[in-house]
């Protein structure tokens, strides 16, 4: 039996944290996916909108372009009806001049107005909407940007602690004597002069020896007669004999004379 690894805590605590890093990147990593699915939608989105502006200002545009042709339509019509009136054919006397100036004039002034509102349309309006529009888009572009927020990085991975091998061998070694300190020789073979005196009340029954090296006497239980009621009290020795840990049974194991 080997002992534990002296650093399996740390080395599962390291585990857990590397564990709770990879759940953590992928999940983050997933949420990103899914706003990064969002924002080309909106992108695509906010191109079409950004068209569709620009065509929208141009129309706009080109309907009062086509008002301020029909106004020159109905200025030159005027225009005309006015020269034909420069002789009242009703009386048959001539308008006066300064009548006729004031209402050249007022024409001229309507054509003047017509042509700088067409001019302003295609020209300084038109820059100022075209700058309004690609600033709105670039705010919604950059808005789109920021709830996309930054890619998930993983960071500094989890180091894991090496296995600490020299002090699992120093442990193994000594949970190896712990463990044999708790048996003690009990092999039928090793004994002499054997005498059961009692059964004790697990069962197990109760012997009197004297070992073949010794002349001295103890009480207690043999191995191989332990074995038919608790094999998990019975070890093999590194001699090759068996050995029981007195702890798993009801009978001390004595020395009597």
């Amino acid at each position: 039996m080997c002992a534990p690894d002296p650093n399996a805590g740390i080395r599962m605590q390291a585990k857990i944290e590397k564990q709770k890093k990879d759940s953590k990147y992928k999940s983050d990593s997933l949420k990103y996916w899914n706003r990064e699915v969002s924002a080309k939608q909106r992108k695509g989105s906010l191109t079409k909108g950004l068209s569709r502006t620009r065509s929208d200002a141009y129309s706009k545009a080109l309907w009062t372009l086509g008002k301020g042709r029909l106004a020159n339509a109905n200025l030159y019509k005027s225009k005309t009806n006015l020269r034909g009136k420069q002789v009242d054919l009703k009386r048959g006397v001539s308008r006066s001049n300064r009548y006729m100036s004031s209402a050249y004039k007022n024409i001229l002034d309507k054509q003047r107005q017509i042509e700088s509102t067409i001019n302003n349309t295609f020209g300084r309006n038109m820059d100022i909407a075209n700058q309004m529009i690609n600033r709105n888009h670039m705010q919604q572009v950059a808005k789109n940007r920021q709830a996309l927020g930054t890619r998930p990085e993983y960071g500094v991975p989890v180091m894991m602690p090496p296995r600490d091998t020299m002090g699992q061998m120093f442990n193994s070694i000594s949970m190896g004597l712990s463990i044999a300190s708790l048996f003690a020789q009990s092999d039928i073979r090793l004994k002499e002069n054997i005498k059961e005196v009692g059964k004790s009340e697990r069962g197990f029954r109760i012997f009197e020896w004297n070992y073949k090296s010794s002349k001295e006497r103890y009480r207690g239980v043999i191995a191989q007669d332990v074995m038919k009621i608790e094999p998990t009290a019975v070890m093999v020795g590194s001699t090759g004999y068996l050995a029981v840990n007195y702890a798993k049974t009801d009978v001390p194991f004595e020395v009597i004379s």
